[in-house]
């Protein structure tokens, strides 16, 4: 299947420049007015969920989105609120942090306090609802044992033992206090997750601080190649903070640009790279550019790049149609017998719950491939 262009109709009114408020050459127009009650409050929602309240409540305190004083006073209620949350959930990274490191985990920050103090001018704008760690490989299940230790639980069994460590994009842990923690060992499921040189992550990095506390991050190369990926593979529609991620992350210069279109053909991950920039400009209205963006905008992929990204592109879309083309893209045969081993034969823990037996868990396979590769659904 094919890669599916997302349209501006994907999102309700005034949204698209509130979610480029503030980044240069960002010209989506305005409303004339303030929106009546019933828009408005689409537009608060929808910002939420798009995690740009942050955006929104600028845009409305210095004027450029016009909102009356009641409006104004929501959006900033609202975008408090989100505050809040990523405060404590920046106290809950410092105790996590505390737990890797006193089991020699080696771990890198991903996504939210990273990219809200390392690349936007001011990190409240920039909202996050979970926190992200990246392991190495084969730190991934000395991870898992010491926040299960600090009261984390799995929301997903493995499904067989050194399915993380070999195969997964990571795992997730539950905090009885409501709260995720994603270990990534690489950034995505799927093809273009096995397509990561998962050891070109762990450079020095980047550090920056959080309640006095020295965190490190990944790189800013890697950084860009992350949020391309989560731009790109991650919801559908595009979810648009995490094209202003992509935005806030281009290069700075023709060094900066030249190393990330090395280390993205070094990967063959470029039709991600280049679908992610494109979609940011063209989404968030950025305008003029550069070398980088003119070769995202004119980057054409191939048909198996089409179709490994056409996976990611539609409401559909599902793990089951991803793990089958993650099958040709391992690099051995005996990757391939012991992938498919834990997805067609996997341990108890895995399928308890879920499935009641190994007919009905091939049915539901077959059903989910379909569905994510856009067929149409059989009765």
């Amino acid at each position: 299947m094919a890669r599916r262009l997302c349209g501006v109709d994907a999102y309700p009114g005034p949204l698209l420049a509130v979610a480029g408020y503030g980044l240069a050459g960002a010209d989506r127009p305005w409303p004339g007015g303030p929106l009546d009650d019933d828009s408005w409050s689409g537009l608060l929602a929808a910002a939420r969920k798009h995690r740009v309240l942050g955006p929104l409540r600028a845009a409305a305190g210095a004027g450029a989105l016009p909102a009356t004083a009641a409006q104004a006073d929501a959006a900033r209620a609202a975008h408090r609120g989100v505050l809040l949350r990523v405060l404590s959930l920046e106290r809950e990274l410092m105790a996590v942090a505390d737990r890797l490191e006193e089991s020699d985990v080696d771990f890198r920050v991903l996504k939210g306090s990273a990219y809200a103090h390392l690349d936007y001018p001011d990190p409240a704008l920039r909202s996050f609802i979970d926190l992200d760690v990246l392991v190495r490989a084969d730190d991934i299940g000395r991870a898992v044992a010491a926040l299960s230790a600090a009261g984390f639980a799995r929301t997903l069994a493995e499904p067989r033992p050194g399915f993380d460590r070999r195969f997964d994009k990571g795992t997730t842990l539950r905090h009885p206090g409501g709260f995720e923690v994603d270990l990534h060992r690489t950034f995505v499921l799927g093809p273009w997750g096995v397509r990561v040189d998962l050891d070109s992550l762990w450079d020095d990095g980047e550090e920056f601080a959080v309640g006095g506390r020295t965190l490190r991050a990944l790189s800013r190369t890697n950084r860009l190649l992350h949020a391309c990926y989560h731009a790109a593979l991650g919801d559908w529609p595009l979810r648009l903070g995490s094209l202003r991620d992509v935005a806030a992350l281009l290069p700075r210069t023709g060094g900066e640009a030249t190393e990330v279109r090395g280390r993205a053909a070094a990967w063959g991950v470029e039709a991600v790279v280049a679908a992610a920039v494109a979609d940011a400009r063209r989404l968030l209205g950025i305008r003029g550019g550069d070398a980088f963006t003119a070769w995202a905008d004119g980057y054409l992929p191939t048909r198996r790049e089409e179709a490994w990204l056409g996976l990611h592109t539609h409401e559909g879309k599902t793990f089951a149609a991803q793990a089958l083309a993650t099958i040709p893209a391992l690099p051995g045969f005996r990757d391939r017998v012991a992938y498919l081993r834990a997805l067609l034969l996997p341990d108890r823990g895995y399928t308890e719950g879920r499935h009641p037996s190994a007919l009905s868990r091939f049915r539901f396979a077959v059903r989910e491939i379909r569905r994510g590769r856009g067929a149409p659904a059989r009765e």
